[in-house]
């Protein structure tokens, strides 16, 4: 039996899953059971996951077994963006340096498209009240500097025949309420999500074949037949078992020197007062994304309150303390005086808030089946929501049997290559982390 080390660790914190309705948490796990299939993690890959297998396979028994309560993960602690484009603002991610537009860019595309389109099916099947508003995003420079990249940015995307608008620095002042930005680019596919309020909305609508433990963490595991997994109160024994635990994959032996956490942080303001709304101005809901990779982004939510995103920290042990909380909270602060300190210098953060992310030095991913009935779909790199989301749909469709143009691609990504161990990848990964932080200025 291999012993699992670390698990997920938050504080009550996220302002995403803390502003919503109080909920009685599901049952944790007391007693051995059995089952046809276990999936581990009720993120967005999970609950994907066990939506779609329950589908196909309908005798099966499943269960979907979560560490802590659904929502307080990392599926619940995200910028609540269901993105469809490639995400990077090189162009050398729209386009391909030899023939034009990349394949593999219109698979990404294809692939992050059917997250949305699965995910719609489910808030309307379930009437899920998650905020799902299909507003697109925006790519926001508040620099001319900053702007240059939207050039190659949108080179990419008539390549790929992808519609957008550009958005002068009067428009964007128009939408966003303050003349902080200097230009923008508007893409219309990418969904704004709340992202605690879909993942609750999804584990609430399980099919009746699927079972949820939540408070249940894996202490150890056995890959054999059956499969077997420990935890606190009760052993699991399983034909099936579908890993959808993202970084800590790791823990259960997949790939632990090519996966690499990264915490992003956020803070969410109070409720802005009908005074505060019209001080603001502009648009009642828009999402910004950052020309620069540690630019911030910043949303303004259906509920009316502001969201600053930035701040970057490599985290070899998967979990952050109230000093980082606490000096993440003064980056959040200062980068929100800088654009809405003329209008609103008083409203205060109500929440502040990290959460984990899994990537890979390629942006590789592990999908498929990795052992004897042993299947994993993590290392999302970044884009959870979506990813997530398509990733277990797919994961499910592979593990019954069935087939599709889309899973035979997806089966053929490139898995995460290799890094040195910690620490010098943690080393490697923060002094890159601090020169793309220097070099964001107004950005950030």
């Amino acid at each position: 039996m291999q012993k699992v080390k670390k698990f997920p660790d938050y504080p009550n914190d996220s302002g995403w899953y803390a502003s919503l309705p109080a909920r009685q948490a599901g049952p944790s796990l007391t007693a051995d059971i059995s089952a046809d299939a276990v999936i581990l993690g009720a993120g967005f890959a999970g609950l994907s996951a066990a939506h779609r297998l329950a589908e196909l396979k309908p005798d099966w028994q499943i269960l979907v077994v979560d560490a802590l309560p659904v929502g307080m993960a990392s599926s619940g602690r995200n910028s609540g963006f269901m993105i469809d484009l490639p995400h990077t603002l090189d162009s050398q991610s729209y386009t391909s340096s030899a023939g034009g537009v990349n394949d593999a860019d219109r698979q990404v595309i294809a692939f992050n498209r059917s997250a949305i389109d699965y995910g719609r099916t489910l808030v309307e099947r379930y009437h899920i009240d998650c905020d799902w508003s299909e507003t697109g995003k925006i790519h926001a420079a508040a620099t001319a500097q900053g702007a240059k990249s939207h050039t190659d940015f949108m080179r990419g995307l008539d390549a790929l025949g992808e519609a957008y608008t550009p958005l002068s620095g009067v428009q964007m002042q128009a939408t966003t309420g303050i003349d902080y930005y200097h230009s923008g680019v508007h893409t219309p596919g990418t969904v704004a999500v709340q992202p605690a309020a879909l993942v609750r909305g999804l584990a609430a609508h399980l099919p009746s074949n699927v079972s949820l433990y939540e408070n249940t963490p894996v202490t150890g595991y056995e890959w054999a037949s059956p499969h077997q997994l420990n935890t606190p109160n009760g052993c699991i024994r399983a034909r099936q078992v579908l890993l959808c635990n993202n970084g800590f994959g790791a823990m259960f032996g997949l790939h632990k020197n090519n996966l690499l956490p990264i915490l992003l942080f956020a803070s969410m303001t109070r409720v802005m007062s009908s005074q505060e709304q019209a001080l603001l101005g502009g648009e009642k809901q828009w999402g910004l994304v950052p020309s620069h990779p540690a630019g911030a982004t910043i949303k303004r939510t259906a509920d009316q309150r502001l969201v600053v995103r930035t701040g970057i920290k490599s985290s070899y042990n998967m979990r952050y303390g109230p000093q980082v909380i606490g000096a993440m909270q003064a980056l959040h602060r200062s980068s929100y005086q800088r654009r809405f300190g003329a209008q609103l210098p008083a409203l205060e953060f109500e929440y502040s808030w990290g959460g984990l992310l899994c990537m890979s030095r390629n942006e590789g991913t592990v999908f498929g089946t990795v052992g004897k009935r042993l299947h994993a779909a993590i290392c999302h790199n970044g884009l959870g929501v979506a990813r997530g989301t398509a990733a277990g749909k797919l994961l499910a469709e592979h593990v019954a049997g069935h087939d599709s143009e889309l899973l035979r691609q997806y089966l053929q990504s490139p898995q995460p290559a290799w890094m040195p161990a910690h620490p010098i990848s943690t080393l490697g990964v923060m002094g890159n982390i601090w020169r793309h932080q220097t070099l964001a200025g107004r950005e950030a």
